[in-house]
């Protein structure tokens, strides 16, 4: 019998290699694994310092020079005051608008008109009491509690007189005279201005807080409209001014005529829509509105709006 060791079986093997395959496998993969890290950990290092120096070089680039601190400071107050926020008061949170109030930008506008018609010499020499606010306050007061008619008009020619002679009667030769030579002086200032009191009529409700002297009811708005787009009276009185003038006083008459529709408030039942054709057209042929486009822009889409409503 021999005494040779006998070869350990082939199974035992095979398994004994698969073991160290997988060792080798497992040392590899973590080997690799380790890799990646290192280098997605040196990437993200990089980055890092390539966004330092980024910054470093906006720092530089926006910081303000030596001894400029007071001029950037003037700017930001500059900025403050033409949005309205005067300084030391809150900021909006961010991500919300900065509104203005209707009330206060219009009131502003008014006074500023008045304010700078104060200064003038030709008003200086007027020794208006109380200024030009107080005078004008005192004159539409008048024209407020003294209305024209603007009923049954045709059924007798005094009241189509007196309607003609209407600002006359009510004001007085002086008080004319007066305003046919601020109107006349005033003349490049007339859109901006009537453009303030329009927007004082349009936001009264919302207004009220502020108790402006100045005070225009729509119903006393209403029937200055009705008297100059619906007598003849009152378009006779428009007739004998100049067409910018004349174009421009019709302009906010229908204005305000849409915004008593708009407020159920238009009890005569006037129709407003052959004024807005014939406005059309007078103001195409009118030469000396800065702002003609916008007010034929306005008017056609109010003919577009009531002919919707009504037909043509």
């Amino acid at each position: 019998m021999s005494n040779a060791r006998k070869s350990p079986p082939t199974k035992t093997i095979i398994i004994l290699v698969l073991l160290v395959l997988a060792a080798v496998s497992a040392l590899l993969i973590v080997n690799a694994n380790r890799k990646a890290d290192e280098k997605t950990a040196i990437s993200l290092e990089q980055q890092q310092q390539k966004l330092q120096e980024k910054v470093k070089i906006l720092d530089k680039e926006l910081s303000p020079p030596v001894g400029s601190e007071s001029t950037s400071q003037g700017e930001s107050a500059g900025l403050q005051a033409e949005s309205g926020v005067e300084s030391g008061t809150q900021q909006p949170p961010a991500g919300k608008a900065i509104t203005t109030d209707p009330c206060k930008s219009t009131t502003d506008g008014i006074d500023a008109f008045f304010a700078r018609l104060d200064q003038e010499d030709y008003i200086i020499s007027l020794n208006l009491e109380g200024g030009s606010k107080t005078y004008f306050t005192t004159i539409i007061n008048k024209l407020l509690s003294n209305k024209p008619t603007i009923t049954r008009e045709k059924d007798n020619l005094l009241a189509i007189l007196q309607n003609a002679a209407h600002f006359y009667r009510v004001l007085g030769e002086k008080n004319i005279l007066i305003l046919k030579k601020i109107m006349a002086l005033e003349k490049g200032q007339l859109e901006p201005v009537l453009a303030d009191f329009y927007s004082l009529i349009l936001h009264r409700d919302e207004c009220q807080y502020i108790h402006y002297p100045i005070q225009l009811p729509m119903e006393d708005m209403y029937s200055y409209s009705t008297f100059f787009l619906n007598t003849l009276g009152g378009q006779a009185y428009l007739f004998r001014r100049e067409p910018a003038f004349r174009t421009l006083v019709k302009y906010y008459c229908v204005l305000v005529m849409d915004l008593a529709n708009m407020k159920n408030a238009n009890p005569l039942g006037i129709d407003i829509r052959y004024p807005i054709n014939s406005l059309i057209e007078e103001m195409t042929a009118t030469s000396g509105l800065e702002d003609k486009d916008k007010y034929l822009d306005n008017l056609l889409q109010l003919l577009s709006k009531y002919e919707k409503l009504y037909g043509n």
